[in-house]
């Protein structure tokens, strides 16, 4: 019985190992895909690995089926094996997804179907792709935000086999309320109402930097932080945390004028006066008498009307030097007898208004009186004495895309100004009467000007003022005047403010031009270092006068050298030691150049 048991054993075991071993041996005959319409079979039979020849396993079947599901192409992946004498068939029945004929979207008023459905992987003429839908839902937020713009997507259906529409449902991120924390002083409207960006507007991040850069540009603040945070679905709450600085100034001192007297100087200023963004100013200057007083009153509103119309007032009975020096240096200073001062008397008034966010135009008046003295009372020398009166219009049009008007590393800045005007001379220096330099009575006369101010930075732009840039800063300026203008009308150029390196107002006549280069390099969080060159010049206007030689052509000069900026909260403080044709000046100023 024994023997037997051991016999059927025996034998059971060579079946078994008789059957394993064509199972494991079995060979792929064929793989076939069947159920696609509209999807490349080529493009399905690379995704599997079973491929004709080689060793079936159940396993490879599952990868693959796994992996034609993976496609996204597929809605069922039904496989099944079939036998045959000299291996297996193995088939793949697939349920194709439908085919998109129509990608509708919703909610897009900013960007337009077509622009948004070339970003999406699913298009029309496509078989719906499951895996393309989280990257279209990115790529359409991508593009919202390369066009500025915040989107939400709230859904992204597939096409059903009867309509083949794809719906895709978005909103466009809007402004909920925007609420102003910090302030103490500055009303909350005059902060408000510098900005474009209104509730229920669609947020949009361009216009909303510009924004924070145009209230730093009021110089009312220190830091402002904006926080958002998710308000009513699909809008943004914004509150500005701002830090005010001091806007008011009050300085009093004493300097030595011209005439080696000195003066008492007072000056009262504040840029937003009781809080409501006014500017108003008093300078006072004295030397004790009563023809050596300078005052000057200024009042600045910036919001008449709902347009942002803004007004500007200067009332003005002051001095201006002509041929000072400026602190130190140079070797061509004329001496006492040639210099001269010009008191002016009058009135200007200008009206701005914004149009957009970068042009500006403004509309200008002015009228004075102008009469000249000598500095030094017992000189012998002939000077430029001429008195009248001038009235004169204004008109200004600005380009402006900088990002911080004080301290620019990004932008530009163009200015075309016309000034038609017309000037009463009633007494002049007998010896330019003579000889037909001045000539008395009315006379027309035109100024224009186009000042062009371009700034680069590897960086990019500025954030906020904080951030350090390396700047490189160009300005290109040319101007004219025509007619019979006295020489105080004239084109000036020399100085800390043209041409560095040379006496304030070294070169003068009917045409300047100006051409000036910048290199801003960031040393600490208030201080940077300037390497720059100036070449400019003044011709064409009245002749040589005492010890400065003029010319009738164009003669450019060259200024070059180094300079700091200091900030402080009325501007960079500006140290500049140029190196011109007759030796090195050094100027001071505040503010840039340009």
């Amino acid at each position: 019985m024994r023997s037997l048991w051991r016999c059927v054993g025996a034998i059971l075991l060579m079946a078994m190992v008789l059957c394993m071993v064509p199972a494991q041996t079995r060979r792929v005959e064929s793989v076939t895909i069947r159920g696609l319409r509209n999807v490349s079979e080529t493009a399905v039979l690379t995704a599997l690995r079973l491929k004709s020849g080689e060793t079936y396993s159940e396993a490879a079947l599952e990868r693959d089926r796994q992996a034609l599901e993976a496609m996204g192409l597929f809605a069922a992946v039904r496989p099944s094996v079939e036998q045959s004498e000299t291996g297996v068939r193995v088939v793949f029945d697939v349920v194709e997804n439908p085919l998109i004929k129509e990608v509708r979207l919703t909610g897009n008023t900013v960007l337009t179907t077509e622009q948004l459905v070339q970003v999406l992987r699913n298009k029309p003429g496509n078989v719906f792709n499951f895996n393309f839908a989280r990257p279209d839902a990115n790529a359409l937020q991508e593009a919202y935000l390369k066009a500025g713009y915040v989107a939400l997507i709230e859904e992204y259906r597939p096409p059903d086999y009867d309509n083949g529409v794809l719906t895709i449902r978005l909103t466009e991120l809007r402004v909920g309320q925007i609420k102003v924390e910090g302030n103490t002083k500055t009303r909350t409207p005059v902060i408000l109402r510098e900005l474009r960006t209104k509730p229920g507007d669609i947020f949009y991040l361009p216009r909303w930097q510009r924004d924070l850069n145009r209230l730093y540009n009021l110089g009312y603040f220190e830091q402002i932080t904006p926080e958002e945070e998710p308000g009513e679905p699909g809008t943004l709450n914004i509150t500005l945390r701002v830090k005010e600085r001091p806007t008011g100034r009050l300085n009093v001192g004493f300097a030595i004028d011209p005439r080696q007297r000195i003066i008492g100087l007072a000056e009262l200023y504040e840029t937003n006066f009781r809080g409501r963004g006014q500017t108003v100013g008093l300078n006072f200057q004295s030397t004790g008498g009563r023809n050596g007083n300078s005052l000057e009153l200024l009042f600045t509103e910036p919001y008449l009307d709902k347009h942002h119309t803004s007004l500007s007032l200067a009332l003005y009975d002051k001095l201006v030097y002509r041929f000072t020096s400026n602190f130190f240096g140079g070797t061509v200073d004329p001496n006492l007898e040639e210099r001269y001062d010009e008191r002016r008397r009058g009135i200007t008034l200008s009206v701005g208004r914004p149009y957009g966010d970068f042009f500006n135009a403004v509309l200008g008046f002015r009228t004075e009186d102008v009469r000249t003295n000598r500095v030094a009372t017992d000189a012998s020398g002939g000077f430029i004495r001429q008195d009248g009166s001038l009235t004169s219009f204004t008109l200004k049009g600005i380009y402006n895309t900088r990002d911080f008007d004080l301290d620019p590393a990004t932008g530009q800045y163009i200015a075309l100004t016309l000034e038609p005007g017309v000037t009463n001379i009633r007494s002049a220096e007998q010896q330019f009467l003579d000889s037909g330099v001045v000539k008395l009575g009315r006379s027309n006369f035109l100024r224009a000007s186009l000042d062009y101010r371009l700034y680069f930075s590897p960086q990019g732009r500025r954030t906020t003022p904080d951030d350090r840039r390396h700047v490189f800063a160009i300005r290109a300026y040319y101007g004219f005047i025509t007619g019979n203008t006295p020489f105080f009308e004239q084109m000036f150029v020399g100085g800390a403010e043209t041409l560095r390196g040379y006496q304030e107002d070294r070169f003068w006549g009917k045409q300047a031009a100006l051409l000036s280069f910048e290199y801003r390099i960031p040393v600490e969080k208030a201080f940077t270092a300037v390497l720059f060159v100036d070449i400019g010049h003044a011709w064409g206007g009245y002749p040589t006068v005492n010890n400065f030689t003029q010319s009738a052509s164009f003669k450019p000069q060259i200024g070059y050298g180094v300079g700091i900026r200091v900030r402080t909260p009325l501007g960079p403080l500006r140290i500049d030691y140029g190196i011109g044709k007759d030796g090195g000046r050094t100027h001071f100023s505040v503010g840039q150049v340009f």
